[in-house]
């Protein structure tokens, strides 16, 4: 099943613009009287069809709405920025698939990469939605440093820190499925005692994910799994 993304949506219209248009009208060739499928990441989707299309746009005409039940609570991962871009897409790509509520990016004390491509995770999480037939797209945040990410911390309610010291507790032993989780996951050096020290203070657990040692990524795909199942 093809799945189109659009919120340009007014009254029982939807416009397909940029790649959506592009992927629709030039490589599926799909033309005026077409009926497709058009989903706004708010858990609606739309069956339509295409009214008119012109080479910057598809417009089309809703006919059926339907509606997918959001599973709540969603955990949240907030994840250090990576030196390798294609690492941290590779997890964001994975999180959506698995379902996420909330990606928080950052920038921690030993984080060596200070920027992101944000229009390119924009672009890599709208396809893994659809990919995996998921109606609702997760709310992507960027913040700049470890003191906001704090902050923005509050409105959880079980909130845990990844952490590679002794006397930590396993992830899946404490966590509760029915709360709105976040798991921080720190850069390749892991949180400093200082961040870890400001976390802890903040209502954070220290949590361990398993005996291994995990790549930023890799451990942000396993706690998300944990915190699921």
């Amino acid at each position: 099943m093809i799945i189109f993304y659009s919120t340009d949506i007014i009254e029982n219209r939807i416009k397909l613009r940029g790649d959506e248009h592009h992927h629709c009208t030039k490589v599926l060739r799909n033309q005026a009287g077409a009926q497709i499928s058009v989903t706004d990441g708010k858990g609606h989707m739309f069956l339509s069809e295409i009214v008119q299309t012109n080479k910057l746009e598809t417009l089309c005409r809703i006919i059926e709405i339907n509606t997918q039940p959001l599973p709540e609570p969603l955990p949240s991962i907030a994840i250090s920025l990576l030196k390798n871009p294609a690492r941290l897409e590779w997890f964001v790509e994975k999180a959506v698939e698995i379902g996420i509520g909330e990606i928080i990016l950052f920038q921690s004390g030993r984080t060596e990469k200070k920027s992101v491509n944000t229009e390119r995770i924009e672009k890599l999480m709208i396809a893994a939605m659809k990919q995996s037939l998921n109606l609702y797209l997760p709310q992507c945040t960027i913040l700049k440093c470890f003191e906001d990410l704090i902050s923005e911390s509050h409105k959880f309610t079980g909130k845990y820190i990844a952490w590679c010291g002794t006397d930590t507790i396993h992830l899946q032993d404490i966590r509760h499925k029915n709360e709105s989780n976040i798991l921080l996951i720190g850069p390749e050096g892991d949180f400093t005692k200082e961040e870890t020290d400001i976390a802890v203070h903040n209502g954070f657990q220290l949590v361990s994910l398993g005996s291994t040692r995990l790549r930023t990524e890799t451990a942000g795909v396993v706690g998300l799994t944990m915190m699921h199942y």
